[in-house]
């Protein structure tokens, strides 16, 4: 519900599938605050099969997180 926040984790990458774009919408829009996390580095994105750029029009925040102080930052940042 709208007190909630969403935390995806992945890497954005959908195999060249359809990319369920209305789903993310229909949570984003239950949520009050929907962030994604992503273990890739951000060079990576939008290469190949990653659509990481789709899905970030639907989020609060993107996050690079490959490491504990990424992960840190990130906390830090949605607190």
């Amino acid at each position: 519900d709208a007190r909630s926040t969403l935390i995806v984790m992945g890497d954005a990458r959908n195999n060249y599938r359809e990319p369920g774009l209305g789903q993310l919408r229909d949570l984003r829009e239950r949520a009050r605050r929907l962030y994604w996390l992503n273990p890739e580095p951000r060079a990576d994105w939008d290469t190949s099969d990653s659509i990481m750029g789709a899905y970030a029009p639907w989020c609060d925040r993107v996050f690079e997180v490959r490491n504990l102080r990424q992960l840190a930052a990130c906390v830090d940042e949605i607190t």
